[in-house]
């Protein structure tokens, strides 16, 4: 029997869904590596600093992109051997690095307004950050294109090989940072830095060794129409990152750098919650395509409705723990007090459930449509949530940015859901009796868990405060969760 599960689990890892699972791992574990290293070794405003740089540097990639990663490596999608790929990748890069070294100039001239505008005033020499935003962004841009070039090459695994191995590159020089350096603001972004520098540069050696052998041949131009073209994903990725990460900046800009710091450890465990879709909504797209071209809707609505449920019994119990032991954690985290954090993690880790367990709509609409309004939609919404979380941070704090937050995933949740029955989906993307069950156990249980832990205001360690009532919450979910398929069993007699 061991055995078996072994060989199982063994065959899962070496799937495309098991390598999936392990680069999503990958991906956000190396948050939950850096916050307590950065916090505990140079101070909570310092990663809160980390955090806002990290931020603005993700904020002009969609820019210095120009949505590129669609409009032109899509071009060669499903062609594993074109001549014309190494050509357009190349033209695509120096696209990029010219945007990049436009934003240098801007930022030369901007810097002391960026600094002194978010909570970056720890730095006292804001010379430095006029090309570590811009060399950031283009390592950020061109990683994602190289990601969109082998997916677009059929060598979606290749690519998460690459992030797998990105991954263990950055720790490994964080690790020798701390070995033969002192660490640093300076060195955790160079680290960073100079790992994905190393994978971009392994991948693009033979892209770049087909494009000296294929010099002969008559070079590919991007023509006018293909590059304003990426403007509308230009577009869309400026307000994913609104949606994403403009918080941060938010937070910094009428909260402080410490308060950043506190926010983001607190998004950084709820990210457990999207890592745990990721791979659920990896299967479904393609088995909602597949059943929209054979015209079979009842199996599409069966497979997304599975999928969503299998999703919510995932997440519901992880986000009721994150809620339970956020003020314990994030203080373990960031070796700094933290207080009346639970209601902003509650909000937020709303906003994350709403924005995944909608996925399902979301898939179905891109499959049957254009996907112009869809995009127009998500814009709007992610501006808007924007918008307001600007508006309620200066009065309401981490719990104004977090409903702004909230507001603009509803906005969207709700689009999809009125224009996807619209188009014939009928009915909601999950089963109404089980998720309500599922809501109630989960309620309940947190509940009693909240009530009995602050009624004996037990004193203990700070890792007590965590293991206590996530092992109380544990017991009593699984118990109703046991309960709830014991009567269903006997109701199906």
């Amino acid at each position: 029997m061991r055995g078996k599960t072994v060989r199982s689990l063994v065959q899962f890892f070496k799937s495309d869904l098991g390598i999936r699972f392990i680069a999503e791992g990958a991906v956000r574990s190396s948050a939950f590596i850096i916050t307590p290293l950065l916090s505990w070794s140079l101070g909570a405003s310092v990663f809160g600093g980390y955090l806002q740089i990290m931020s603005l540097s993700f904020a002009f990639v969609p820019l210095v992109s120009a949505g590129l990663g669609f409009t032109v490596i899509r071009q060669l999608a499903g062609q594993r051997n074109d001549t014309k790929a190494p050509q357009l990748l190349a033209i695509s890069i120096g696209i990029i690095s010219t945007l990049c070294v436009l934003l240098a100039t801007v930022l030369g001239l901007l810097a002391d307004n960026i600094v002194s505008y978010f909570a970056l005033s720890m730095f006292e020499d804001s010379s430095w950050l006029v090309w570590t935003i811009p060399v950031l962004a283009w390592i950020f841009a061109t990683e994602a294109l190289v990601g969109e070039y082998l997916r677009a090459q059929i060598k979606a695994r290749a690519s998460l090989y690459v992030q797998i191995a990105s991954f263990g590159l950055h720790m490994a020089g964080l690790g020798g940072v701390l070995w033969l350096y002192e660490l640093s603001l300076e060195t955790a972004l160079l680290s960073i830095a100079i790992s994905k520098l190393v994978i971009i540069g392994f991948v693009l050696c033979p892209v770049f060794l087909r494009l000296q052998g294929n010099d002969k041949q008559r070079s590919t131009p991007l023509s006018l129409k293909t590059v304003l073209g990426g403007l509308p994903f230009m577009l869309a990725g400026l307000a994913e990152w609104a949606a994403n990460l403009g918080d941060r900046l938010i937070v910094g800009r009428f909260l402080g750098a410490e308060a950043v710091a506190h926010y983001g450890a607190g998004i950084m465990m709820l990210s457990v919650i999207a890592a745990l879709g990721a791979p659920v909504w990896w299967m479904l797209f393609p088995t909602v395509a597949k059943h929209i071209k054979n015209q079979n809707l009842k199996a599409c609505q069966d497979a997304i409705k599975h999928y969503t449920m299998l999703f919510a019994e995932l997440a519901f119990p992880v986000l009721a723990l994150v809620v339970l032991t956020a003020n314990p954690a994030i203080s373990l985290l960031l070796n700094s007090p933290a207080e009346n954090m639970t209601v902003v993690v509650l909000i937020a880790g709303c906003a994350i459930i709403t924005s995944q367990i909608t996925t399902g709509w979301e898939y179905y609409l891109v499959t049957i449509s254009s996907g112009k309004r869809l995009m127009t939609a998500t814009v709007t919404c992610s501006l808007v949530g924007f918008a307001v979380a600007w508006h309620f941070a200066p009065e309401w704090g981490l719990i104004g940015v977090t409903f702004g937050m909230l507001s603009g995933k509803l906005g969207l949740g709700l689009f999809y859901a009125i224009s996807a029955n619209r188009n014939g989906f009928g009915g909601a993307v999950w089963r109404t009796k089980h998720l309500a069950l599922l809501c109630v156990v989960n309620a309940i249980s947190v509940s009693i868990t909240y009530a009995g832990v602050h009624y004996f205001s037990y004193s203990t360690s700070t890792i007590g405060q965590i293991v206590i009532p996530a092992l109380i919450f544990l017991s009593l979910y699984g118990t109703g969760r046991y309960l709830l398929k014991l009567a269903d069993r006997h109701s199906s007699i």
